[in-house]
């Protein structure tokens, strides 16, 4: 092989050329992959797009002011007058499709292996959202739908009325049940928001179409004030309808902000409202890979941290706090569903829960002391402690389907415990309170989730040759009581805001007690006073029936209930000994294998050959 020859001047035929960068500064001082468009669109992903800038070569002379690629000298006939920048134009087509298939091939790569940002940084450069009308389709996220512009999301909002009417209904009648908002600081991003929609950050809308959705969920399709606010959209549609398109507008958001490798609070408060909303209307099960998604994210943004770390002010550790109660809390669904899921791992997660005070005692700089009064972190704080006993329970049961007495007997203790710091917390010398509406929805939700532990702890000893007086007592009382609490929601005017609850978990819930009274009712001797019990269980079947065109779960539970009260009512049905025997059978496996909190993984076939029987 020879070597180039030399020129008069001494230097080589084919000098060395000055290869033109081919990335944009950010993209060179980070070592990362540049598509050479302007934005690039690593700096889109990374925010960075003022930053994204190529560096001038224009002054150069020379072979390398023309920026050609690696081709024979002999062959590249530029005239001198060419401008250097043509020539970035007119390359070989071969070789800038490979060029570019190889920079796209890395650029994916680098964002799958990009590190995260820190998400306790005040720079405000994790709450950023690339343009929306212009994602980047070929990097990991993919796009779970078509991209939507900021424009088109925002015209699917309601009216300005009917969200401040919608907002103001959550944060009355929904929020204190589940507290994972800052209310003070929701109210600024939302006046905010009012000011210049088109800037607001798409993690932010996801939450507020999930506010909407979720409220909507709860109210009736002839809500006087809605309806005059919004008549025109609520014509032609429900109002089960109208929550699911802003459910959906949510999750749009969600996806077009790649919620799966950037998250913000507002993304995980999107997420735990969702899933919230969903337990309580489609079924706990449904949830358990949304929830699975809400804990990690919880632990990237460090919301189990236990100290405020020092450039992170009061209600941004809060709302951290109450994030994590948040998933501790939607556990105990899970926690009571799936039995044989130890989820007690989550009480030993480092973490400090939140502070039992009101939104206006957390300031940036310092949080006031508890009050002795309900607060708006009461029931989540109760609902806690709650998980923390369920989840032992539970644990329990998973390796035995029943406890010794010992457990038993300390199990019960604990749990009225806690009935008894209930009634010092929200009622007044043992009665509601009428000044207090709220605190009394309160108390008789969690008296639901007690009296669904006594049965879930008692129910083993009620039946063949363990039968225990004790515990059939208790769950005769258990099942009357979550009759009553149904009633309640049901029937008393001032809870009229929290008559949703009948059409989900509250007559599941009924039913479960419902059927433990029935069949220990049937079990006691005829000198046993029952005629409470069965006008008690009487008014249930009727309300569950007039629920049927609202609640699907009273659709399949009326059959089974309008059976038992033939069986519960000996002068207007005599059943025969072979038919109570299967009854019994029946009852047995439904105890034994129901999941407490869902509706759609119960066995209802188990049933039929019962309710094929006819009354005799």
């Amino acid at each position: 092989m020879t070597s180039p020859s030399p020129r008069a001047d001494g230097s080589s035929s084919r000098t060395r050329r000055v290869r033109k960068p081919l990335s944009c500064a950010p993209c060179r001082d980070s070592k990362l992959r540049c598509d050479r468009q302007h934005p690039c669109a690593t700096c889109r992903r990374r925010q960075l797009v003022d930053s994204c800038i190529y560096p001038d070569t224009s002054s150069s002379t020379g072979p390398a002011a023309t920026g050609a690629r690696n081709i024979p000298a002999e062959t590249h006939q530029t005239p001198p007058t060419e401008p250097a920048s043509n020539h970035l134009l007119t390359p070989r087509h071969e070789t800038e499709d490979s060029v570019r298939a190889a920079v796209e091939g890395h650029a994916r790569w680098d964002a799958v292996f990009e590190r995260p940002i820190n998400p306790l940084s005040q720079s405000g450069q994790n709450e950023a959202v690339a343009p929306l009308g212009n994602p980047d389709s070929s990097h990991f996220p993919f796009s779970l739908g078509p991209p939507i512009s900021k424009s088109d999301i925002l015209a699917i909002l309601p009216p300005k009325e009917c969200c401040d009417y919608l907002i103001s209904q959550y944060f009355l009648r929904l929020s204190p049940l589940f507290h994972v908002l800052h209310g003070p600081t929701f109210q600024r991003q939302y006046n905010k928001f009012l000011d210049q929609p088109l800037t607001a950050e798409l993690s932010w809308l996801a939450l507020l179409f999930t506010i909407l959705s979720t409220i909507l969920d709860t109210m009736e399709d002839d809500d006087p004030i809605l309806t005059q606010l919004w008549a025109q959209e609520l014509r032609f549609q429900s109002m089960s309808n109208v929550a699911a398109q802003c459910r959906k507008s949510a999750m749009v958001c969600l996806s077009q902000d790649q919620f799966l490798i950037r998250h913000t609070l507002n993304t995980l408060e999107t997420l735990l409202i969702l899933i919230y909303g969903i337990s309580h209307n489609n079924g706990v099960e449904q949830t358990w890979v949304l929830l699975g998604m809400a804990l990690n994210i919880g632990i990237a943004l460090r919301c189990n941290i236990k100290a405020k770390p020092p450039n992170v002010g009061w209600i941004e550790f809060e709302r951290r706090r109450r994030c994590w109660a948040g998933i501790l809390l939607l556990h105990t669904y899970q926690a009571i569903l799936f039995r044989d899921v130890d989820v007690s791992s989550l009480l030993e997660a480092e973490g400090m829960m939140p502070a039992d005070v009101n939104d206006s005692d957390i300031q940036d700089d310092m949080i006031r002391q508890p009050s002795s009064q309900p607060t708006q972190m009461s029931v989540i704080m109760f609902k806690l402690r709650l998980f923390e006993l369920s989840s032992r329970i539970c644990h329990r049961l998973s390796r035995s389907t029943r406890f010794d007495e010992l457990a038993l007997a300390s199990f019960t203790a604990e749990i009225a415990q806690e009935q008894a710091k209930w009634d010092d917390k929200f009622l007044i010398d043992g009665k509601p309170s009428v000044l207090d509406i709220a605190s009394y929805a309160h108390w008789c939700i969690l008296q639901q989730y007690a009296h669904q532990l006594y049965l879930l702890v008692h129910r083993p000893f009620c039946r063949g040759n363990s039968s225990r007086p004790e515990s059939q007592m208790k769950c005769i009382t258990s099942g009357a009581a979550l009759l009553e609490i149904h009633r309640q929601f049901y029937e008393v005017a001032r809870l009229r805001h929290y008559r949703w609850y009948v059409y989900g978990m509250t007559s599941f819930c009924a039913l479960h007690g419902a059927v433990a009274l029935a069949s220990c009712l049937l079990m006691q001797p005829a000198s046993f006073d029952s005629g409470a019990y069965r006008a008690a269980f009487d008014a249930a079947v009727l309300r569950v029936e007039s629920l049927r065109a609202r609640s699907p779960i009273c659709v399949k539970a009326y059959p089974i209930l309008h059976h038992l009260q033939t069986m519960l009512s000996p002068e207007k049905f005599q059943w025969s000994n072979d038919s109570g025997a299967d009854f019994n059978n029946v009852f047995d496996e439904w105890i034994d294998t129901v999941p407490w909190l869902s509706g759609d993984m119960v066995n209802w076939d188990i049933w039929q050959d019962i309710l094929d029987d006819p009354p005799q």
